[in-house]
């Protein structure tokens, strides 16, 4: 056990004292109970409860996200400045990325930490230090070291209340994927080199978002498609660059979202078969999006991103636009007027996100306003002429900042 001392877990950890970064925490090999007390301790923050937000000093050099604020989901009861010990201090991440031994005390201290909690170096983990982490709130946890994964194990830390991750696990049994279905937060299993079907049913019976990377994967098969297709919220296929036609038709037999994030080549019939998908279909990275393409993914139903470029044609786009639902379309960086005409022309009711474009004029961005199927985001438009900014404002709901899709 090295000494406390040195690892900043002792002395005055109040507004002024000493201060835990993330290089700080990440070189501690080894904690004991007390240790570990002391250290989330020294991560706690005060909170203050500014309408229905969780306040905290952005000007504090630890760790933290949102820039130093927590939106706080809707309650029916007003909140009050006793509830803040409760919410927890999500602002600060404990980064124990040098930690390699997990003792049950340590676990159990570290448990009352509210904050996400990395501990990626860990090569394994007991089922009673799982037991006491399941207890953790307010806050992820990060595993992303284990390779392998226990069904006790996987069965307590579904009761975590916040993400879970273990990007390092190559495979999972089907008692642990049971486990983990019974989890109700994001998973992260980015590291899966082979998927069982029955484990592929299992984790579709997970109910917070599902992230897989499966570009390890030696084939993507239809069977394991379809039990994954069952999955009703957000659904990340990371990694997979193709598809079989059979697992393109399974795929498309879901309802959710579903996020293909790597897949770069589409035939006309797996186009046609994604179409039928029903929800959120993103498809960030497909090489070129031809007018058969485009008229398959024109009738899908529910939210849809794709890349264009500026070379495409305008038939593409009359193509897509016919989608009905918010569509966002990456990599248009030149709105002409005739093309604007087209884009003005969607009748989706639902939105229009352009967020890479940087060369509209003044003519484009008049006929863009007259768009009337929902938000039209373009980004930040102050990056544009004060008279193409002008134009773009007339839009009744135009968004400044934050895209939809």
């Amino acid at each position: 056990m090295p000494d406390q001392k040195s690892d900043g877990l002792t002395g005055d950890h109040s507004a002024g004292g000493s201060v835990l970064t993330r290089e700080r925490t990440g070189a501690i090999r080894f904690l004991d109970a007390a240790s570990a007390r002391a250290l989330v301790r020294a991560a706690a923050r005060p909170v203050r409860l500014v309408d229905g937000r969780a306040e905290y000093d952005p000007l504090d050099p630890v760790s933290k996200t949102c820039c130093g604020h927590l939106c706080l989901e809707p309650s029916a009861d007003p909140l009050r400045q006793d509830d803040a010990d409760t919410i927890g201090h999500y602002a600060v991440h404990l980064y124990l990325d040098g930690l390699e031994l997990l003792p049950v005390s340590v676990a159990r201290e570290l448990a009352r930490h509210r904050g996400h909690v990395y501990l990626d170096r860990l090569p394994s983990i007991t089922d009673s230090a799982a037991a006491a982490l399941g207890a953790h709130r307010g806050g992820g946890l990060s595993f992303n070291n284990l390779r392998s994964l226990s069904p006790a194990a996987a069965v307590a830390l579904a009761g975590h209340g916040g993400e879970l991750s273990f990007n390092k696990l190559r495979s999972l049994d089907l008692p642990a994927a049971i486990g983990l279905s019974r989890h109700a937060y994001d998973l992260y299993l980015n590291g899966l080199r082979t998927l069982e079907p029955a484990v592929a049913v299992a984790l579709a019976r997970h109910r917070g978002i599902l992230n897989l990377d499966l570009g390890r994967l030696d084939a993507f098969p239809p069977d394991v498609a379809a039990a994954l297709a069952r999955f009703g919220g957000e659904l990340h296929l990371h990694g997979i660059k193709a598809l079989c036609d059979g697992a393109a038709a399974a795929l498309g037999s879901g309802r959710g979202s579903l996020c293909l994030k790597s897949l770069r080549r589409l035939s006309v019939g797996q186009a046609g078969s994604l179409s039928n998908h029903v929800g959120g279909l993103l498809l960030h990275s497909l090489d070129g999006i031809d007018e058969p393409i485009a008229r398959c993914l024109g009738r899908h139903t529910g939210s849809l991103r794709v890349p264009v470029k500026d070379d495409v044609s305008d038939s593409v786009i009359a193509a897509l636009i016919e989608h009905r639902g918010p569509l966002g379309i990456s990599g248009l960086t030149t709105i002409t007027p005739a093309r604007a005409a087209i884009l003005a022309g969607q009748r989706g009711l639902a939105g229009l996100v352009l967020e890479n474009v940087r060369s509209i004029d003044v003519a484009a961005a008049e006929i863009l306003a007259t768009h009337r199927a929902g938000l039209l985001d373009l980004g930040d438009i102050n990056r544009f002429s004060a008279e193409t900014t002008a134009a773009l404002r007339r839009h009744p709901l135009h968004s400044l900042d934050v895209g939809s899709v």
